[in-house]
């Protein structure tokens, strides 16, 4: 009897010691190790110092003690940083959607670069001679000047960008092919041309020429005509590639920009199709040159066509001649005035000048010196300025499972510049926020792991966002891997169901044998009375 009261003893005790383990790993008592260091992860081989241990006895200390939370001040002491370390004013990093602020009031502005030293001798135009204007840089995507940019307009000649860019799509790779003018094309031909006759024929390039620098109406029909048709065919084609390019305020009637009132654009669709021409250096040779020949036809003798855009044109109005621009269209209407579409470059900085409606007077066609002002003041007003670069620390996220570190240090995935006025007022009028994209990382960490975002805004507008990345790895803990393995299989159901499902066996087989002992008792007694 006394035997089996120490066998029993002894498993209850097992039972115990089992249950109190389960326990303990359920709740998490072993998951983090004694020796596991509160710092944030060294980033070896980078600019910024993240401050790895608090005993390395650096003034950037963004060590963050695993017992405060997750309280995480990347790179707070500016006075310590060395080649480039944001400042964020977070306290939140690795809580769920955490998210801050980057100060960059340290970053270089981007240089003025007009001549003038003083600070108002770039001033933005005022374009009092025009209805709408806009100044739209293609790399960038943005409008840097806007007047009446969005509201409707009559096109005039502007028009036929439109109409060379389908018939550039068209011939550009067969300038050789002859055309045979149609009368229905001849028919509807109003306005400015060079007297093609019906049955002329000419190359596509002597129409492309006639087109693009002769402003040539008469080759505008003959144009369309071959492509689609008919003139009605061609709008539609006009139409559809102006959806295409997002110009979804422009209607076309003709391809020549003769007076229609269901004719409409604005500056801003405008603009969006003269980029399109401007990326076709054809169009931009063509609309350049200061004259071309059309040899004699069978129908015509040689013909010498000039630029009807006064930029380039040698026979007339020689006070606008100017090398700066590039192409495209100048024209004019009763209706729609005086309007020119040009492009302009600098330090790999391309601009589309649009003017709309102008007016003219004794001393100025004012599409030719508003665009002008426009040129002037744009390719100095803009530059770019880098202000945060991949060795700037941003934030740090929580590491689990990690063998030597609590925390990883986010960077942006690539140098970041801004493109900004020269004038710009960093402080107060850029802003660069982050958002984390994750709650923690998972040791194993590889450098280059995606944590969140960082997005720029200039006055409220943005300017794109960039990746937040990892630049260092992070080897994983075994010993924390296999019991936070553990942890995981403790906290299942079928892990709770089977400890159950023991603890009732377990309970079932003491009461059989207290049972079983209780009767060999009641026999034992039983036999010594008798």
């Amino acid at each position: 009897m006394k035997y089996r009261i120490t066998l029993f003893e002894r498993m209850l005790s097992l039972i115990l010691a089992l249950t109190m383990t389960a326990v303990m790993l359920a709740s998490g008592v072993y998951v983090r190790a004694a020796d596991v260091d509160t710092g944030a992860v060294s980033t070896a081989g980078t600019d910024s110092t993240a401050a790895t241990d608090s005993t390395a006895g650096t003034d950037s200390t963004a060590a963050t003690d695993s017992t405060a939370g997750t309280d995480s001040t990347a790179a707070a002491d500016s006075t310590a940083a060395t080649d480039s370390t944001a400042a964020t004013d977070s306290t939140a990093a690795g809580d769920n959607g955490a998210s801050g602020s980057v100060d960059i009031s340290d970053a270089t502005e981007p240089a003025d670069t007009s001549d003038e030293s003083d600070e108002d001798s770039n001033p933005m135009p005022t374009v009092d001679h025009a209805n709408a204007a806009c100044v739209y840089n293609i790399e960038n995507d943005r409008y840097i000047f806007d007047k009446n940019k969005d509201e409707q307009i009559y096109p005039a000649s502007t028009v036929k960008l439109m109409t060379a860019i389908l018939a550039v799509e068209a011939f550009g790779e067969d300038l050789d092919r002859e055309i045979t003018a149609t009368s229905e094309a001849l028919g509807a031909t109003s306005g400015n041309n060079i007297a093609i006759k019906r049955d002329e024929v000419l190359t596509a390039e002597q129409l492309l020429y006639a087109l693009i620098c002769g402003c040539a109406n008469d080759a505008a029909n003959v144009l369309a005509v071959e492509i689609a048709g008919s003139i009605e065919g061609f709008v539609v084609m006009m139409n559809q590639k102006a959806r295409e390019l997002g110009a979804v305020n422009t209607n076309y009637m003709n391809p020549t920009g003769m007076h229609h009132p269901a004719m409409v654009t604005t500056a801003a669709d405008t603009a969006l199709i003269a980029a399109e021409a401007a990326k076709n250096e054809l169009i931009v040779e063509m609309s350049t040159v200061e004259k071309y020949t059309i040899e004699a036809t069978n129908k015509q003798p040689q013909r010498i066509i000039f630029n009807k855009n006064y930029y380039y044109s040698s026979n007339m109005e020689y006070i606008y001649r100017w090398s700066v621009p590039r192409g495209l269209n100048a024209g004019y209407t009763a209706e729609g005035g005086y309007c020119i579409a040009t492009s302009a470059a600098r330090d790999g900085l391309t601009y589309i000048i649009i003017v709309m409606g102008a007016r003219a007077d004794d001393k100025y066609i004012y599409s030719y010196t508003e665009a002008a002002d426009l040129i002037n003041w744009a390719l100095y007003a803009y530059g770019y300025v880098k202000v945060l670069t991949t060795s700037s620390m941003i934030c740090e996220v929580p590491v689990k499972l990690a063998s030597k570190v609590d925390y990883v240090t986010l960077f942006p995935s690539s140098d970041i510049e801004l493109y900004l006025p020269v004038d710009v007022d960093l402080s107060n009028d850029v802003q660069i926020s982050w958002q984390l994209t994750v709650d923690s990382f998972t040791a194993p960490v590889d450098e280059g792991e995606v944590g969140g975002t960082l997005t720029a805004t200039y006055k409220g507008e943005s300017l794109g966002s960039y990746e937040l990345i990892t630049k260092s790895s992070v080897n994983r803990s075994n010993i924390l891997y296999i019991v936070d393995l553990a942890r995981q299989l403790v906290e299942t159901q079928q892990f709770k169901t089977v400890v159950v499902i023991v603890v009732i066996l377990f309970v079932g087989y003491i009461g059989v044998s207290f049972l079983l002992a209780y009767n060999s008792r009641q026999r034992r007694s039983r036999g010594r009375r008798r």
